[in-house]
């Protein structure tokens, strides 16, 4: 065999090799991490309590925060969100399903003299083991359990709390999450669009055996802005958000590793034309993300890809474009480097830490994403009825 030939053969040897190599670290890498997973800092709602017939409590939920983006991106620009909000409230329970709430909440910035207060009301009926409703100001725990591409998790340090209705299922095979956020109500005749927020989240368990489980976690999205008893020149508008997905997760005995997850989901949207600079109404995503979860935090990472993908309630940088913005991506590339830390102070109440980095290949741009949270829920019992 000639030596040219024999040197090509090794070259290819070489580089099956390397990709090989290059295939099986990054799979043992991406298996142990997990990307954009909610800060479990963000937990404001008490437990119901079935044993508190007649009882008064006073709550006083505190989240304190310091989120700073430092975001590289043709429509998007960084900031930094340092505050707080402050929730007093008065629980009483005039039945053991039945739970009333009483009170309202400040909005502050530090090294701002302007703050929002915002009343505070919410009755929430337990019929039965698992099963919730909720009229008034509502849960929003977590994010709803929402993907940050659909709803930015910021909403829960930024915006006045959520209220309107709510009804939530949760037992070993399923679970869901339907709520309507009505945030702006009109009469007739009013020069304004009534605007509300919608979504449903379930999450189905399709196989369990031992430390591992098999999930088919399923989103719908949405905003509305319009109404037909209004005066306003503008037309009604809806942004759709759907999401399809399946999860595998598992548990270990490791002294380190404690939990993992691999995640892939299918997003679709679909916006009003003109609205941005992205043609047409519909854009769609995939979003594939894995998990490591140790004592000291969790480390993670993902891909997302999508095609004129828009709404306006999710992370921005997930984002093909924006709002009165004609800088626009028809494909927008992200890998996506997180790490989450969270620290038990007592009980409902926690320290968090979150760093996150975006690479955008196609734009050769990273940004990053850092926030400090403290979480702070405390009751006490003041009163109680008498029988």
């Amino acid at each position: 065999m000639p030596a040219s030939n024999q040197a090509t053969k090794g070259h290819k040897g070489l580089n099956i090799r390397f990709r090989v190599l290059v295939t099986i670290l990054y799979g043992l890498f991406s298996a142990a991490l997990y990307a954009q997973e909610v800060s479990k800092s963000f937990l404001a709602d008490e437990p119901m309590d079935s044993m508190a017939k007649g009882k008064v409590f006073i709550a006083v939920d505190n989240f304190n925060f310091f989120k700073d983006n430092e975001y590289k991106s043709e429509y998007v620009e960084g900031y930094t969100l340092p505050g707080l909000w402050i929730r007093p409230k008065l629980l009483y329970y005039p039945d053991n399903q039945l739970r009333l709430e009483l009170g309202g909440q400040v909005l502050a910035y530090h090294g701002s003299e302007e703050y929002q207060l915002y009343p505070w009301f919410s009755a929430l009926y337990m019929p039965a083991k698992g099963l919730s409703f909720r009229i008034g100001n509502l849960n929003q725990d977590l994010n709803h359990g929402l993907a940050e591409p659909i709803q930015d998790s910021e909403h829960f340090l930024k915006d006045k709390p959520e209220a309107g209705i709510q009804a939530k299922f949760n037992n070993h095979w399923l679970k869901t999450d339907l709520w309507i956020d009505w945030q702006n109500m009109i009469f007739t005749g009013d020069p304004y669009r009534e605007k509300f927020v919608f979504g449903t989240v379930a999450e189905f368990k399709l196989f369990e055996k031992g430390n591992k489980n098999l999930t088919l976690p399923l989103a719908f999205n949405g905003l509305h802005e319009g109404g037909e008893i209004d005066t306003s020149p503008f037309p009604a508008q809806t942004h759709i958000v759907v999401s399809e997905g399946i999860r595998y997760d598992y548990k270990t005995e490791g002294p380190l590793i404690k939990s993992g997850r691999l995640e892939c989901s299918f997003l679709q949207s679909t916006y009003p034309m003109d609205e941005t600079g992205l043609p047409g109404n519909y854009g769609y995503a995939f979003f594939i993300q894995t998990a490591m979860n140790t004592d000291y935090g969790s480390f993670g990472t993902g891909y997302w890809q999508s095609n004129n993908f828009f709404t306006p309630l999710g992370m921005p940088l997930f984002q093909n474009g924006a709002i009165g913005n004609t800088e626009t991506l028809k494909n927008n590339y992200l890998f996506v480097f997180s790490y989450r830390y969270n620290r038990k102070i007592f009980d409902y109440s926690q320290f968090g830490f979150t760093s996150d980095l975006f690479y955008n290949p196609s734009l050769n741009k990273l940004s990053t994403s850092a926030g400090l949270y403290l979480m702070i829920n405390l009751s006490f019992l003041c009163g109680k009825s008498a029988d």
